[in-house]
């Protein structure tokens, strides 16, 4: 039985990041094209001049929100899975100086690291972007520092080749997550590439969802400020996407014990 619920975690894990790399391509499209895209309209003026973006609507809810955060968490939540398990602190240190350099590097080679340290605030547009890099960056984490490195742990009963794998299987996903994310001009275009890669395999490593999530988070969220893109897309069509991935993750930590650090 526990073998068999092993191999099914994995199965699900896969499964339902397939269907996270089909739908970040596919879905928004397929839906414009089978739903009236004049629907907004119907339900007022202000309204379909809010909602005029039906593509972004279905991208942000849709896809980050259903297929990149409720599906997944569905699944760790079914597996008991917990956002933090005891690693060695020979491992769990390295992890943490890795994440935290992965930012500093991207940060200083993307250029916002000088508007950090000499902040020019625009509230309203921190606040967009934040509606939009929050989901993004909880689907990419999910999977590839989450969902399908803790199903290599436990499908290989935590051996010595368990945190080689983990890692390989996180950065190679991370990257395979952002090449087809940049097949289709989104929003935010820029590759992060190695900065990805060495985010997934840390957090992977450090087998701590959270610590990867917020490397992975300001990284994103920071480089949004550098390429002031949101100006010129409205905030309504993001806001369903990031309101449901917000409540499926408090709902999945609510559903955690997670007063301890790190949990066995």
């Amino acid at each position: 039985m526990l073998m068999k619920n092993k191999w099914s975690l994995l199965l699900a894990s896969i499964a339902a990041y397939t269907l996270y790399l089909v739908t970040m391509v596919k879905l928004p499209g397929m839906l414009d094209s089978l739903i009236d895209s004049n629907w907004p309209k119907m339900v007022g003026y202000r309204f379909a001049r809010k909602m005029s973006d039906t593509p972004l609507l279905y991208f942000c809810l849709g896809h980050m929100a259903v297929f990149g955060a409720i599906i997944p968490l569905v699944i760790a939540k079914k597996f008991e899975l917990k956002p933090h398990r005891k690693v060695p602190a020979t491992i769990l240190w390295p992890s943490i100086a890795v994440l935290i350099g992965a930012f500093l590097f991207y940060a200083h080679y993307q250029g916002f690291l000088p508007n950090m340290l000499n902040p020019d605030p625009n509230p309203a547009y921190m606040t967009e972007a934040f509606f939009y890099i929050f989901p993004l960056s909880l689907g990419l984490c999910i999977y590839s520092c989450f969902l399908l490195p803790r199903s290599i742990m436990y499908l290989l009963d935590q051996n010595k080749y368990s945190p080689i794998l983990e890692a390989l299987i996180a950065g190679g996903t991370m990257l395979i997550s952002w090449k087809v994310y940049t097949l289709n001009p989104h929003i935010v275009p820029e590759k992060i590439f190695w900065t990805g890669i060495a985010i997934a395999a840390a957090g992977a490593l450090s087998r701590s969802f959270y610590l990867s999530f917020i490397a992975c988070f300001a990284t994103l969220y920071g480089a949004s400020m550098v390429i002031p893109v949101f100006h010129k897309i409205p905030w309504e069509p993001m806001l369903p996407g990031f309101i449901a991935s917000f409540v499926a993750f408090c709902l999945y930590l609510h559903s955690r014990d997670t007063r301890k650090f790190p949990m066995q």
